[in-house]
């Protein structure tokens, strides 16, 4: 029989170990960093923008900007939940300029005023 181990929490003032410190300030503050850290590691890493409840229907959508990015998260005809990026592949426009609402049919390109056939990300 095989026994599971729970992993056990610990507080971080317990965990303290002497000569243990932090990040210097600059790395928390550093734009130089924060682009690496873009690069690294959200440019190549699923991240959470949200939660499903968001969407309870379908036509639901909100927006979310993710390192430097807007997103649109959208619940499809068939239930799914999609992920685009916010901008109108022909004119780059933004599609979506509210946080979030229920779309009555397509998303529309506000200069072209034609429905947005998506690229999906996801």
């Amino acid at each position: 029989m095989e026994k599971k181990v729970m992993a056990t929490f610990h507080k971080t003032a317990g965990t303290h170990h002497e000569g243990a410190k932090t990040l210097p300030q600059r790395h928390l503050i550093s734009p130089e960093v924060f682009g690496k850290d873009q690069e690294r590691i959200f440019s190549t890493q699923w991240l959470c923008v949200g939660h499903q409840s968001q969407l309870a229907k379908v036509g639901d959508y909100f927006v979310q900007e993710v390192v430097g990015e807007s997103l649109l998260m959208v619940r499809d005809p068939t239930g799914t939940v999609r992920g685009f990026d916010n901008v109108c592949r022909h004119r780059g426009t933004r599609l979506c300029e509210e946080k979030g609402g229920q779309s009555r049919g397509t998303i529309q390109c506000p200069y072209q005023a034609k429905p947005e056939r998506f690229r999906t990300f996801l």
